[in-house]
């Protein structure tokens, strides 16, 4: 299976040291099955933190989803709010250290527009009912999103066949470059 990630740099390896907190599915690495996706995701992350917005194309061996994880429908629904509201909730900074907040080896399901954060807010808060938080929560139509968060997924994915496409003066490179390891 053929999936995609976004980012502001050429990634050497897969280190989950290095994914963020606080995001839909917990601390982990996301990937896409929507090129246009990922690179949405690149020109954000590029325009946030700098660098230059890079996707990375990677096989996955499908036997992945035979270990322990979970996979939401494609549409909003209320365990898929609550999973979310678990993982973007801000918590003290000791509990940080306790990222992903589940045991899942991967996660799968809709990718939520970026009001997500604001109705996730005005749920934790109760602000507005469930109810309300899953008829306002939007997702990216026909997309869906994988996050591995444990070295036991990573292994599933084909590093050395990892191929990249860069964003360089408002285009992307026509042709997919091999990926070089980093020297060990």
């Amino acid at each position: 299976m053929t999936l995609y990630h976004g980012t502001n740099s050429l990634i050497g390896t897969i280190d989950l040291s290095l994914c963020r907190n606080r995001t839909d599915f917990g601390k982990g690495f996301y990937l896409t099955d929507k090129i246009g996706t990922a690179q949405l995701w690149a020109i954000r992350k590029s325009e946030l933190s700098s660098g230059i917005a890079t996707i990375i194309q990677y096989e996955i061996d499908e036997s992945l989803f035979s270990i322990y994880g979970k996979r939401f429908a494609i549409y909003p629904e209320s365990e898929w709010l609550d999973f979310i509201c678990s993982n973007r909730r801000i918590v003290t900074q000791t509990s940080l250290q306790n990222e992903p907040r589940h045991d899942y080896a991967w996660v799968s399901g809709p990718i939520a527009d970026d009001r997500i954060v604001d109705i996730v807010d005005e749920y934790l808060n109760e602000e507005i009912s469930a109810q309300e938080a899953l008829l306002r929560s939007n997702v990216l139509p026909a997309t869906y999103q994988l996050s591995l968060h444990s070295q036991t997924a990573i292994s599933f994915v084909n590093e050395d066949s990892a191929m990249y496409r860069q964003l360089k003066n408002g285009r992307w490179s026509q042709r997919w470059l091999k990926r070089k390891q980093p020297m060990q």
